[in-house]
């Protein structure tokens, strides 16, 4: 059975202590909550915390709000980071006004390969000066891929010009381990746990220099005592459990058996235990609790 190791040696400690921390993972592992909570833990500890998300529709755009004692929130958006990168490099306010009015540049700002990744990681590589913690809830596996490979990708095929050397500076920044973190977060379920394993290996072929922390959120709790079998899900004589004592064991079984495609690999990993829904459907009380394991673990 794999034990955490809750001490400040743990790769997960090493990622989250960095500027600039990047959250992956698939769709519906609870990224989003994860992340808030990180950063949240963060700001607890006194901290200046950002809390990026992408583009979210349900949120403001572009809008940088405080929502704690040294936490701040940014919904990041093309078009808000786009004009403000524009005047940034005019520097004449009339001048830029006229600039992103053109249709040519807001066609070209849409089309051109890259440009749209590259503006919201420079947003981001941007505000890294101004917070000692940049926490990142990255899309969902695919979207979020594209964020790296697109200004990769950009870098290579212009090889001038202001826009190049900006997106060769934030690569460099999240090449470096001293600088960037990377979690790349699962459930523990089978095709969670193999989705993140590719998704490492995109990274490490980015960047090989800066190897991504692991963990699995909404473990169960353990139930086995100290001289109970830890028996494969193979060897049930049926998968149905037929009471709660039954079910949170076999549950509990399922997950470590699965969790072997990372010990296999000899990864070591976080966890973060399953906390039941709250009455209501605010999240608030899931990323509080969240943070206090997170806390607790010295993940932070």
């Amino acid at each position: 059975m794999h034990s955490t190791i809750n001490s400040h040696s743990h790769p997960i400690h090493n990622a989250l202590s960095r500027n600039l921390i990047f959250t992956h993972g698939k769709g519906g592992v609870g990224k989003t909550v994860v992340s808030q909570a990180i950063a949240l833990s963060l700001a607890k500890q006194g901290a200046r915390t950002l809390w990026v998300t992408l583009e979210d529709p349900t949120l403001p755009a572009g809008e940088i709000k405080q929502v704690e004692t040294f936490l701040w929130h940014m919904n990041c958006d093309f078009t808000s980071a786009f004009e403000e990168y524009a005047a940034m490099k005019i520097g004449v306010s009339q001048l830029t006004r006229i600039f992103l009015k053109n249709k040519l540049i807001q066609y070209l700002s849409q089309a051109a390969p890259g440009v749209h990744d590259l503006v919201l990681l420079g947003k981001i590589w941007f505000e890294r000066t101004h917070y000692a913690h940049i926490v990142v809830d990255m899309p969902s596996t695919g979207y979020g891929l594209a964020l790296f490979q697109s200004t990769y990708n950009f870098v290579k095929l212009f090889r001038g010009g202001p826009l190049h050397r900006d997106a060769q500076s934030i690569l460099e920044t999240l090449k470096e381990p001293q600088s960037t973190g990377h979690l790349i977060v699962a459930l523990p379920e089978e095709m969670p746990l193999r989705e993140s394993l590719e998704l490492n290996a995109f990274l490490a072929e980015i960047f090989p220099q800066n190897p991504a922390a692991f963990l699995v959120n909404r473990t169960f709790p353990t139930v086995l005592q100290e001289n109970q079998e830890e028996l494969s899900p193979d060897s049930w004589p049926s998968p149905v459990a037929h009471s709660i004592e039954e079910y949170a064991r076999k549950r509990f079984i399922l997950e470590n058996y699965n969790m072997r495609l990372w010990m296999d690999q000899k990864i070591p990993f976080g966890k973060l235990d399953f906390i039941p829904p709250p009455p209501t459907n605010s999240s608030h009380i899931v990323v509080q609790e969240l943070a206090k394991q997170i806390q607790a673990k010295a993940y932070v």
